[in-house]
């Protein structure tokens, strides 16, 4: 750590009673609710007891240096530290490739990390019209990658990392979860001596009404104001417009990299979602349960574009009990509501 980073460093004391307290009563009262598929033996260390923790926040932490462009993340610890490794959730904020900021991350993760349970980490990454895919993806590999290689320094468990993006961020996350171990998407190994793990494979995904089939996602704008809008959005991001860059747009769908080894799963959407079709998120769903792998499906019921709401926040935190501590909790995939749009 630098010593400008080691000054940004700051203290936020969130007062996670009611929070937490909400959050984690789900998971005494979920036992009846419906299961995702595939939950793993409990780990020993996991808690469900409610605890009030501060959150200590790192920011501006060099995470990559890509295309001449330092790439920073915010980390996010609870105080007091745990005595054991945390697992790790990696966030992918949205804005149709081309804007948005890591800070945007700092509106979900607290609520996490003020468990006790889990270290925090929000990215940024290169936008388009300068970088095209698959730059993006390249990003978010090196954030999980990173991520392992300073376990020791954040108190990581490397082998329990999640990734979690919302929109265009969904789509990067989505993305990265189904190709670990695909030579051609996976990116450059480390150097020879470089400090980098190889594997940027994640351990659990969640994705908030991100595309996960760009082909369908295109051909979804059908009047011509629709049509222009979803050019102005994908014209850059595959540096031609999508039918012309075939290859490309199938590399960006994460359905068509759907194999039995692929992690476990979480799709939110907005079951009115007018920009990007909830339709997308149930055909994920169907090919990765028919693939084998762990999948859960939870409509936002009439809603749009962009959620938050207290549910929405047990749902996400009993997914990761479930799968990254192993803890014997559900989570069910019935509809829930929202209580608001992203601040």
């Amino acid at each position: 750590m630098t010593r400008g980073n080691r000054d940004r460093t700051i203290r936020q004391r969130c007062r996670a009673g009611a929070a937490a307290l909400v959050l984690l009563a789900s998971l005494s009262g979920c036992a009846g609710a419906q299961a995702a598929a595939g939950a793993p033996a409990p780990r020993k260390a996991a808690s469900t007891a409610a605890r009030r923790s501060s959150v200590v926040v790192e920011r501006g932490v060099e995470y990559s240096l890509a295309g001449g462009q330092r790439l920073l993340a915010d980390v996010l610890r609870p105080d007091p530290p745990s005595a054991a490794r945390l697992p790790a959730v990696v966030y992918i904020h949205g804005g149709s490739w081309r804007r948005g900021t890591r800070e945007q991350g700092h509106e979900l993760l607290p609520q996490l990390v003020a468990t006790g349970r889990y270290v925090g980490i929000t990215i940024e990454y290169r936008f388009t019209p300068t970088f095209p895919w698959p730059a993006q993806l390249r990003d978010a590999e090196a954030a999980v990658r990173w991520a392992r290689a300073a376990a020791d320094r954040y108190g990581i468990d490397p082998e329990r990392i999640a990734v979690w993006g919302e929109s265009s961020g969904g789509q990067i996350a989505s993305v990265l979860g189904t190709t670990a171990g695909d030579a051609a998407l996976e990116g450059d190994p480390p150097p020879p001596g470089g400090l980098w793990p190889p594997t940027s494979r994640v351990q659990a995904v969640i994705n908030f009404c991100g595309p996960t089939d760009m082909a369908a996602f295109f051909a979804s704008a059908t009047t011509p104001d629709a049509i222009a809008e979803m050019h102005g959005r994908l014209d850059p991001l595959f540096d031609g417009p999508p039918p012309e860059r075939a290859d490309l747009v199938r590399s960006a769908s994460a359905i068509h990299h759907v194999d039995a080894r692929d992690p476990p799963f979480l799709l939110m959407h907005g079951a009115r979602d007018e920009l990007i079709p909830f339709a997308l998120s149930e055909a994920m769903h169907r090919a990765l349960l028919r693939a084998g792998a762990p999948s859960v499906l939870v409509p936002v019921a009439a809603w749009g574009h962009g959620f938050r709401g207290a549910e929405i926040d047990r749902r996400v935190l009993a997914f990761l009990d479930r799968y990254l501590w192993r803890a014997p909790v559900a989570v069910s995939s019935e509809p829930v509501r929202a209580e608001r749009t992203p601040d």
